[in-house]
This record gives C-alpha cells, sequence and structure tokens, in this order.
C-alpha cells in the first residue's frame, strides 16, 4: 500500500467482529480505514508493535462517577479519565449524582462544558432523570440516556442524593413516558426504599449491629441493595413494558439471585427491550477481600456463580467494574458505623485487569471481553458502528493487551484522587498496555501520554 497512515498497530492478534486472526490495523483522521494481513509493506507516521499482544476494540466502562461538578476532592474528570486510561479504557459513560446535578437544559450543558476540556478518553454522559418535563431538553443537549435513582438511602447518606430519588412510581412512570417518546434509553438503579430501610433498621440499626461485618452480613441477607431492589425492579419492568421505553437495568450483580429470573422473563418470554450490567465486584469481590478494605467496598460477591450464569447466557448484556470513589478519610469511621458513610467502590483503573484475569483462568475469552465491554455498549447507546468493534469505518479506539503481564493492585499505583483501591493486594494476570483513542496513544506501557481535553463528548441520538 503505497498510502501514508496516521497509524499502523502492526503484527497483533486481533479480535475482529468476525472471529480473532493476526493482522494489522490501519488508520487516518481518527478512523480504520484498513485490515491487512500481517508483514505487508506500510508507510506510517507511528506504529505499534503488537507482536505477543491482543488487539482488542476500545474498550467501554459505562458506570463510573467522576464526581465533577460539586464533589472534586473525591475525583474530577481528569483524574477520573487518567485511571481508566491507565485500566485500558477508550470510552465511559459518567453518572449524575453531581451538585448540582444534570437534570435540567443548563445544569447538564454546564457539567457537559465543565468536564470537556478535561477529559482523556471519549465518553457520554447521563442526564438526571428527575423531572419528566426535562428529558426533552436533556436529550436536545446529548445526554446519552436517563439515569434514575429509584432509591435513597436508609440514612440519607451520599452519594444517594435525597432529592435525585425518584420513589414517587407516579413520576417514575412518566419519566419512562418522557424517555420513550425520545427513543433514548432509561437507565435505573431500584429498590423499594422503605422496606430496605424498615428491615435494616430493625434487624441491625436499632439492635446496634452496625460493623463492617453486621453491614456485609445485611447486604447478603438481601436488606441492603438485596430484594428491595428486586421488588423495584419487577415495578420497573411493568412500567417500561407499558410504556415501551427501552430499560437498562443498572446493578444487576449488586441483587439477589432472583433478580436474574425476572430479567430473563422480561427478555425471552415477553419479549422486552431490557438490558443490565454485571458488576465484576459481584463476581470477583471475596467477603474476605471486603472484609480487608471494609468501608472501601460497599458489596462482595456472596453469589457469584448464579450471575456468572448471567453472564454467559445473555440475562447480563454488558460488565461493569464500578467506580464510585470516596476519600479514605471519610470513609473510615465505616468500620465501627457502615450505614453511616458514604457506600462506593474503585474500579476506573481495576475492570479491565480483572476480567483479563478471569480470561486467564478460562471463565471467559477475549471474544467475550469485546462484546461485554465495547460492543454490546457501543450497541445499546446508540454509538455502533463508530464505536464498539474493530472495523473499517469505526473510529480507531483499541484496548491492547498483554495477557502474560502480571499486576498487583496497590493503592500507590492508583490515579484516583481517593487516594485508595479496593482490590489492595489483589493479583491479576494480563493488563492493557495501550490505550488508543481515534487513533491517538492515551496509555503506552502504564504511562499516560495523551492530553486533558483530548477526549471527546458524544451526543446521544436525541441530541439537536
Amino acid at each position: 500500500m503505497s498510502q501514508t497512515f496516521d497509524l499502523v498497530i502492526k503484527g497483533g492478534e486481533v479480535i475482529l467482529p468476525s472471529g480473532r486472526r493476526r493482522a494489522d490495523v490501519c488508520v487516518r483522521n481518527e478512523r480504520i480505514v484498513a485490515i491487512v494481513e500481517p508483514d505487508v509493506p506500510l508507510d506510517a507516521r507511528n506504529t505499534i508493535d503488537a507482536t505477543g499482544l491482543h488487539v482488542l476494540p476500545g474498550l467501554w466502562h459505562v458506570h463510573v462517577h467522576f464526581r465533577e461538578p460539586g464533589h472534586t476532592y473525591k475525583e474530577d474528570f481528569e483524574s477520573g479519565t487518567r485511571a481508566a486510561a491507565l485500566g485500558g479504557i477508550a470510552f465511559c459513560l459518567d453518572m449524575t449524582n453531581n451538585d448540582p446535578h444534570p437534570t435540567t437544559r443548563e445544569t447538564f450543558a454546564r457539567k457537559r462544558d465543565l468536564v470537556s476540556g478535561k477529559a482523556l478518553i471519549d465518553f457520554g454522559l447521563y442526564g438526571g432523570g428527575l423531572y419528566p418535563k426535562t428529558v426533552a431538553d436533556l436529550a436536545s443537549e446529548g445526554a446519552i440516556a436517563i439515569k434514575v435513582f429509584n432509591t435513597r438511602h436508609v440514612r440519607e447518606v451520599y452519594p444517594y442524593i435525597s432529592e435525585l430519588g425518584v420513589v414517587d412510581h407516579g413520576i417514575l412512570y412518566e419519566i419512562f413516558e418522557a424517555v420513550s417518546e425520545q427513543g433514548l434509553v432509561c437507565s435505573v438503579h431500584h429498590d423499594d426504599s422503605e422496606w430496605c430501610k424498615r428491615l435494616t433498621f430493625r434487624d441491625y440499626i436499632d439492635a446496634g449491629k452496625t460493623t463492617v461485618q453486621d453491614y456485609f452480613d445485611c447486604y447478603a441477607k438481601g436488606y441492603m441493595y438485596g430484594h428491595g431492589m428486586g421488588a423495584g425492579l419487577a415495578a420497573s419492568l411493568y412500567y417500561a413494558r407499558l410504556t415501551r421505553t427501552p430499560l437498562h437495568v443498572l446493578h444487576l450483580g449488586v441483587m439477589p439471585a432472583e433478580a436474574n429470573e425476572l430479567i430473563r422473563h422480561a427478555k425471552r418470554d415477553l419479549g422486552q427491550d431490557v438490558t443490565a450490567e454485571m458488576e465484576t465486584a459481584a463476581l470477583f469481590m471475596t467477603r474476605e477481600q471486603a472484609e480487608t478494605v471494609g468501608p472501601n467496598a460497599y458489596l462482595w460477591a456472596y453469589n457469584p456463580e448464579a450471575h456468572w450464569a448471567s453472564v454467559r447466557d445473555g440475562t447480563a448484556d454488558m460488565l461493569v467494574g464500578e467506580h464510585a470513589p470516596h476519600t479514605f478519610e471519610e470513609t473510615q469511621p465505616g468500620w465501627k458505623d457502615n450505614f453511616s458513610v458514604p457506600l462506593g467502590i474503585t474500579g476506573a483503573q481495576e475492570f479491565i485487569p480483572l476480567v483479563l484475569n478471569a480470561v486467564n483462568e478460562g471463565r471467559l475469552s477475549l471474544e467475550d471481553v469485546a462484546r461485554l465491554c465495547a460492543l454490546a455498549p457501543a450497541q445499546r447507546f446508540g454509538l455502533h458502528p463508530r464505536k464498539g468493534a474493530i472495523d473499517v469505518g469505526a473510529d480507531a479506539d483499541f484496548t491492547i493487551v498483554d495477557m502474560a503481564k502480571e499486576n498487583e493492585f496497590r493503592k500507590e499505583n492508583m490515579a484516583t484522587r481517593s487516594g485508595h483501591t479496593s482490590w489492595e493486594g489483589i493479583r491479576t494476570r494480563g493488563m492493557p498496555v495501550y490505550t488508543v483513542v481515534r487513533g491517538s496513544i492515551v496509555m503506552r506501557n502504564g504511562e499516560i501520554v495523551g492530553r486533558p481535553g483530548s477526549g471527546r463528548f458524544h451526543a446521544g441520538k436525541g441530541a439537536r
């Protein structure tokens, strides 16, 4: 080929929609323009030698809380996207529990304009589902989807901003109607808040059982983040079906196993337009690790095989490694009373290494990773075929991985402003070694080489 390319990724095992093969991938003007047999002479301004490596489509993280605006002492968009890029993430979706929260045209636009100059990777922004009348405005400003907090914390503790909680099912129904009219997806954090609060207080808080160990028992019993979430999901599935709203279920991995059956029924028997995301912490976070980091993990994998079954049979459409950071100092009182501190977990930098480790353990294939962490989210949120797969014409987003590279998570190696990792001391094998966004190298061999502001905002399909 006589053309000069901006970038050629040479000699890697490329995970293509049609299967894997050794190939060279050629990039010009931010797009993939050719996929050719290896060892063909090519003229390129920049080359990545991917010999011995695997080239995946740029991987997505669809559940991050980068805390900007309003809580940037925990995280900001620069530090959050830096952590994500170090973890092999090329695209992320940021959530809505900000101050001010992006629930109106003005507050959404303010957040979009504020963070756009800070991102190192491409991103979309959720619009906050709180007022049915503002959904059309959020869509027109570029919200990639609408996020609803159908929940309140039992003690009204951040990050569950009480005023964002839509616990009135009449309002929830009207939000669904508005989202359906705009043709967007509605993503919901489900709950039956009063059920959760009453039983948690009855059996734990009022009984003086508030330590981290008590909290994890309460979680496994299905009081915190448990059966109330399943009840909320059942109602939401019903309302979404009535309104023909495309529903995306957040936190499937946090729910008891019975919630998987609700989604299977909706998908298979009713033909409902519903997708779900599975937290990797619900697959990998042992009780021992959770108790080691204590208040810096809000869940543990008490029923992992049921959730693995949902990944295998398609009940869960995508994987996430939720990133919900808080500072170490503000969580530490949770050792004595974990019901009164902010609940969260870190995952932006840890997500993909944990998933690659599962590949090395034989639980997933790299084709699964490409589907669960790139293709499925890009399809669901309306950016495929531009993103989500290595194909001619698509954005030149790549996550290049070394499946033999070993890693140990240590707080001193984390980019998050929270200053810790929920996965402290965990060892993995398989690491991202390049993150490439639209043909530009953002991370190379564990070092950030991109610049803040190079990441691009991608609007949802309702933007005008």
